[in-house]
């Protein structure tokens, strides 16, 4: 029995199948292909795409119904959609041709308006739009001014020919995810398919290069792609293309806008920035003279465009062309500037705006699909087959008092394709994303793009939001010219190595990155020690001990900064008789500043935005450890051995994450920011401990007990015995956590790395730097500590009060140097 037996006759419009069932010319050679394979070499191959994809860290990202990011794993089916190469020569004559309207039209808006004034257009289409922006009026005189890149969504109508769905011209994504499952495919594709020759990509991405050398002068360095950030759906792909493109991927806080010139802000200081390939919408680029809430963009770019000093892939203001207002009007405005009928079809769209077509719309409402001409905000459609009588009339009621904001658009039933499905192959409604760029006076289209499938048999919705199921798209037929082949990547973008060509935010972000898990280990070590003398109290019948305990739960008051509490007088008695309800808190109240919980949570910001830095494995170990701790932050209920076993558990994923980092990036590279970060938080953590628990006079009873907390709160324990081979002594572990040069956990050590840290950074001079000046102050302070004299006291004191004095003094100096390192290298202050 044939394996597309059930399928053709689920099939109507297909693009395998002709209306007799028989399969088309053009996808002989893949259901050969497919039926000589069988099942079971396709269902191996299907895992040995998912391999790919996954050892590649391919994903897009989704936000759960709490609006939490969460990162998916691209699909790819193996099964192609084909095309023959005949039938795509006429598509990219008509794809050419939409490119060259469309940048007709965004010069004509942004100048003369010729098809305003001409009534080609009525006015309320485009001043009703959002996307149209006056900001920006007059800059279609400007010879940068183009629609250089644009995708067109197209699918195969009841007539069979392909038909444009949608139109993409502000910031089209998608050519990251169309490369890669291209390459993907290239790994299964002899196997399945060995007689089957298709176009290839290579040569239309030399033209994407060959467009930013020409817009950069020649200086492809002075290019970047603006991305909105690792929490964007497709910000894989954004750094992805990157990677091909051979350009730095930035974000808004990246750059700064000064003497009418877009600058990049790196280590090393500014570097001027001429061209930007944005992946932000319109509105989001410019706070200053955009949309104010803005922190995606930066302050000034329209002024660096106004003054000729910033070219941008494309341009802002191009979001007025994918208003579908605009559709109805196509034919007439092909024939203005070109004097040519179109050559792909278009839905039939109504503009409501024109009292005929509204009582069109109204009367034909139930075979009707209405939509706002602006979806630059909330996408709303209205099927008016599924709408009843009230909403019928509330919808009728809002298109008669907003007439000129609705278009409505027939029903179309387009092509199913192939499509594996756990053992099966059945059809799927899709959609061909195709990719065209401005080469000189005319556009090329690439031989391929990204097909996207409905995520049900019976959905006609194509969406990555709802599915993320997608096709490699094959254009049948030799190449004409041999190509270079492209070469596969692992994600890997585009990232300068040197130390000085970093970016400012990347090098922010790993000091954080630093700090942030320097807290989080140093936080769970001394709750660890917390419960673990919780558990162990009762088992002895001494007082003492529970006077231990208060120091050890007091100082985890004061590192974590979580007042009031263990101080918390008015909550005194019942601290004391159930502890872990206070500590509990501490551990998984994320809305709880200085909790374990917003630790995490800042760390894992971090982390997500290092992502282009860091290795595949230290990004599924984090994903990892993220997914256990969020499960066990919202678990009530977890005894005190339950909670003491999942942070000895992830304490270890700490550790191995960190040594991940290491092996991820090298010294010049950017892990030094990581390290200083680390160093700087381990030393003001360090401090805040011993002034809680060793400024405090204690009884000799329990000195030891206190003594072995300080050191188990830093792992040092062992070390402190290997060292000294004596009795623990208050002056001894001063002396060793403090002073001692050679333990690499004492502040000594400590300070003499960051110094040694600090000479190997693009500003370090011959001259001290004010960072470097606060350290040499904290040196001359240890070097002039004398223990002795410190912790001798009065009988009757009950704190060790020069001690203290002197660690006060350290913490403030340290935490100077924090904000004297940021404000140069982060805040770029003496630039």
């Amino acid at each position: 029995m044939s394996i597309f037996e059930g399928y053709s006759r689920e099939s109507s419009l297909d693009e395998v199948f002709d209306s007799e069932g028989n399969v088309k010319e053009s996808w002989s050679e893949v259901v050969k292909g497919i039926e000589e394979s069988g099942l079971e070499l396709l269902k191996e191959k299907q895992d040995e795409i998912d391999w790919h994809l996954e050892d590649n860290g391919v994903a897009y990202n989704v936000f759960d119904s709490n609006e939490k990011p969460t990162s998916r794993s691209w699909s790819l089916d193996p099964i192609p959609f084909v095309v023959k190469e005949e039938e795509w020569s006429e598509i990219k004559k008509g794809l050419k041709q939409r490119a060259k309207l469309f940048n007709l039209i965004l010069k004509d808006l942004y100048s003369e308006q010729k098809l305003i004034k001409e009534n080609i257009v009525p006015a309320e289409v485009i001043f009703a739009h959002k996307g149209f922006l006056t900001e920006v009026f007059n800059f279609g005189k400007k010879e940068d001014f183009n629609l250089y890149f644009y995708a067109t969504d197209i699918a195969r109508g009841p007539d069979g020919k392909m038909w444009v769905v949608s139109d993409k011209a502000q910031a089209p994504s998608g050519l990251g995810y169309a490369i890669e499952n291209r390459l993907t495919m290239n790994s299964v594709a002899n196997e399945l398919y060995p007689n089957i020759s298709t176009k290839k990509l290579y040569s239309f991405i030399q033209d994407y290069k060959a467009l930013l050398r020409e817009l950069t002068g020649g200086d492809t360095s002075t290019a970047a792609l603006l991305t909105p950030g690792a929490y964007n759906e497709t910000y894989f792909e954004q750094a992805y293309l990157s990677s091909y493109l051979e350009i730095n991927m930035v974000q808004g806080a990246d750059l700064l806008a000064k003497d009418g010139f877009i600058w990049a802000k790196s280590l090393g200081g500014l570097k001027k920035i001429n061209t930007l390939l944005r992946r932000v919408d319109d509105r989001f680029c410019d706070p200053l003279e955009l949309k104010s809430e803005s922190q995606l963009g930066v302050a000034g770019l329209l002024d660096a465009m106004r003054n000729n000093n910033l070219n941008m892939i494309n341009p802002i203001g191009s979001a007025i062309l994918e208003n579908i207002g605009l559709n109805p009007f196509m034919k007439k405005i092909s024939q203005f500037f070109l004097k040519e009928d179109l050559i792909l079809p278009q839905i039939a769209t109504w503009w409501c705006g024109q009292k005929k077509e509204l009582d069109f719309v109204i009367k034909n409402l139930d075979t009707l699909i209405v939509k706002k001409i602006d979806r630059t905000e909330e996408i709303q459609i209205y099927f008016g087959k599924n709408l009843s009588v009230e909403q019928k009339e509330q919808l009728i009621s809002k298109l008669i008092q907003n007439p000129h904001q609705y278009v409505a658009q027939e029903e179309i039933g387009f092509s199913t394709v192939p499509y594996f499905n756990k053992n099966k192959i059945e059809p799927r409604n899709a959609v061909i994303r195709a990719f065209s760029i401005k080469k000189g006076d005319d556009y090329t289209v690439m031989n391929g793009g990204l097909v996207r499938i409905a995520a049900h048999k019976d959905s006609l919705l194509v969406s990555s939001k709802n599915s993320g199921i997608s096709k490699d798209l094959w254009i049948l037929g030799e190449e004409e010219e041999e190509n270079i082949p492209m070469a596969p990547i692992k994600y890997v973008p585009f990232v300068e190595t040197s130390i000085e060509n970093i970016s400012t935010q990347k090098a922010e972000n790993l000091f954080w990155l630093g700090r942030y898990l320097s807290r989080s280990i140093a936080t769970t070590r001394l709750i660890l020690h917390v419960i673990k003398k919780i558990t162990n109290f009762y088992r002895y019948e001494i007082v003492t001990s529970k006077e231990s305990q208060v120091i050890l739960q007091n100082a985890l008051t004061h590192m974590t900064m979580t007042y009031p509490g263990f101080f918390d007088l008015e909550n005194k008695e019942n601290l004391e008789i159930f502890p872990m309800v206070e500590i509990s808190s501490v551990i998984k109240d994320i809305n709880r500043s200085g909790s374990l919980s917003m630790t995490i949570s800042m760390l894992s910001n971090a982390n997500i935005n290092l992502k282009d830095l860091l290795t595949l494995e230290s990004w599924k170990l984090f994903d990892k450890a993220n997914k256990e701790w969020y499960a066990f932050a919202n678990r009530k209920n977890d005894s005190t051995l339950v909670i003491a076993g999942e942070l000895d558990k992830f304490l270890i994923y700490q550790m191995a994450y960190k040594q991940l980092v290491y092996e991820s990036i090298f010294k010049e590279q950017g892990l030094i920011l990581f390290e200083i970060g680390f160093k700087i938080e381990d030393a003001l953590l360090l401090i805040s401990k011993a002034k809680s628990i060793l400024c405090i006079k204690v009884d000799k009873s329990i000195s030891s007990d206190v003594l072995t907390g300080m050191l188990n709160s830093v792992e040092g324990f062992n070390a402190y015995r290997a060292h000294y081979k004596s009795s623990l002594t208050l002056e001894n572990v001063l002396d060793f956590l403090i002073l001692n040069p050679q333990f690499p956990k004492s502040l000594s050590y400590i300070m003499q790395a960051l110094l040694d840290d600090f000479k190997l950074l693009p500003k370090a001079k011959e001259s001290l730097t004010s960072y470097e000046n606060t350290i040499i102050k904290v040196q001359k302070i240890l070097n002039t500590i004398n223990l002795q004299a410190l912790i001798n006291i009065k009988e009757e004191d009950g704190v060790y009060t020069e001690l203290d004095d002197i660690l006060s003094e350290l913490s403030d100096l340290t935490l100077k140097c924090s904000d004297e390192f940021s404000n140069t290298y982060f805040s770029h202050n003496d630039e």
